[in-house]
C-alpha cells in the first residue's frame, strides 16, 4: 500500500485529477496517524507551489448578515401571483446574487469549521493510556491518559511556542538561544509560560494545577476578570479551582510528582470523591458512593499500579471497603 501513494499522486488527489479507485486508497492510507501527518506536509508544499483561493470567513458572514438585515422575513399575506413565464432581469440578478451568497457562506463556514483540523497537529490519549511525543523545538511532553494536545502544524519553535492542552501532561522545554517563551494554554483561563523547566499541567471539568519541578514557571490567571501573574520556584504547586480561586503553597515531597509518568499515584489527603473523579477522568469509570461518610475519607500515601483493577484493588485494602466493578461501573461501600 505505501508503494502504491507518493507525493505525485497526492498532488494529482489536490489537483482533482484522480480517479475513484485511487481516492480510496488515499482514504485507506490516511487511516495511520503518520500518513496523515506527511498528507498535511504535502498540502503546504502544493499550497506554496500554486497558491488556492481562501474563504474570507468574516467577510462572508458580515456579507450574509448585510443580506439577512436588508432582507427581513415578515408575516404579511403573499402578493398575487404573477406571471413567471418570462422572469424579469429583476428577478434574475436577485436569484444569481442570492445563490453567489449562500456559495460564499458555505465555503466560508467550510473554511472555519476545518481551520483547526489545517492548522494544528493533535495529539490524543485514551482513556488508560499514556504517551510522549517530542516536539520540533526539541522539548519533550508525556500526555496523561484522557489528554489532547495541540501543536501548530507551522512556525512552532521558529515564529512561536504555544500549545493548547486539555487534560493532563507533564513538559520538559528545551531552553533557545533566542530565549523564545514556551506557553501552555487551558481552557481554565490559566496559562503557564516558561523558557525552558520541567513541570506539569492538570487542566480539566475541576480545575487546572501547576507542579514544577525546575527552573521558574509564570502563571497567567484571572481574579475578578483582572489578569494577574504568579511566579512559581521549584518544589510549588498551584490550584485554581472551579470559582478561579487560586491556591499557592510548597510541596512537601515535590520528587514524586507527578507520579501517573511511573504508573504510581501519590495521595495526599485526597477523599475518595476526588479518587472517584480521577478514575472517571484517566479511566472513563462511573463510581458509585453512596455513603457520604465514605465518600469524604482520605487516603495518604504513594504506591504504585501498573492497571486500574490494581489500583482499585489497592484502595480497597487500604480503606477496608468493597470494591466491585461491572464493566465501566464501579460500587464502592463499607463492610
Amino acid at each position: 500500500m505505501k508503494s502504491e501513494i507518493n507525493k505525485e499522486l497526492i498532488f494529482d488527489h489536490f489537483a482533482r485529477k484522480t480517479s475513484p479507485l485511487q481516492r480510496q486508497l488515499i482514504e485507506q492510507w490516511l487511516r495511520t496517524r503518520a500518513n496523515e501527518e506527511q498528507y498535511y506536509v504535502w498540502l503546504e508544499e502544493w499550497e506554496n507551489n500554486g497558491p488556492q483561493y481562501v474563504a474570507q470567513t468574516e467577510a462572508a458572514l458580515q456579507q450574509y448578515s448585510r443580506f439577512l438585515a436588508s432582507n427581513p422575513h415578515t408575516d404579511e399575506p403573499a402578493p398575487a401571483p404573477v406571471d413567471t413565464s418570462r422572469p424579469t432581469r429583476e428577478r434574475r440578478y436577485g436569484w444569481t446574487w442570492l445563490m453567489a451568497a449562500s456559495v460564499v457562506l458555505l465555503l466560508g463556514l467550510g473554511g472555519w469549521l476545518f481551520r483547526d483540523l489545517l492548522r494544528y497537529q493533535t495529539y490524543r490519549t485514551d482513556y488508560g493510556e499514556i504517551s510522549t511525543v517530542r516536539l520540533a523545538d526539541g522539548s519533550r511532553v508525556t500526555l496523561n491518559a484522557n489528554t489532547t494536545l495541540q501543536v501548530p502544524r507551522w512556525g512552532f519553535g521558529n515564529q512561536s511556542r504555544e500549545v493548547w492542552l486539555r487534560g493532563e501532561a507533564s513538559f520538559a522545554v528545551k531552553h533557545l538561544p533566542d530565549h523564545r517563551r514556551f506557553v501552555v494554554r487551558t481552557d481554565q483561563r490559566l496559562d503557564v509560560v516558561v523558557l525552558g523547566t520541567e513541570f506539569s499541567v492538570y487542566t480539566r471539568e475541576r480545575g487546572a494545577k501547576v507542579v514544577l519541578r525546575k527552573g521558574k514557571v509564570q502563571v497567567n490567571y484571572a481574579d475578578r476578570n483582572q489578569p494577574k501573574q504568579l511566579l512559581m520556584k521549584p518544589g510549588d504547586q498551584v490550584t485554581l479551582d472551579r470559582r478561579n480561586r487560586l491556591t499557592h503553597r510548597a510541596l512537601d515531597q515535590p520528587q514524586l510528582y507527578p507520579g501517573w509518568e511511573d504508573k504510581r499515584f501519590v495521595f495526599d489527603e485526597t477523599t475518595l470523591q476526588e479518587v472517584a473523579y480521577m478514575l472517571r477522568e484517566s479511566y472513563g469509570l462511573e463510581v458509585e458512593i453512596r455513603d457520604k461518610a465514605l465518600a469524604s475519607r482520605v487516603l495518604m500515601g504513594s504506591f504504585r499500579a501498573d492497571n486500574v483493577d490494581q489500583l482499585l484493588q489497592t484502595i480497597s485494602e487500604l480503606l477496608d471497603i468493597n470494591v466491585v466493578r461491572q464493566g465501566n461501573h464501579v460500587r464502592l461501600s463499607t463492610r
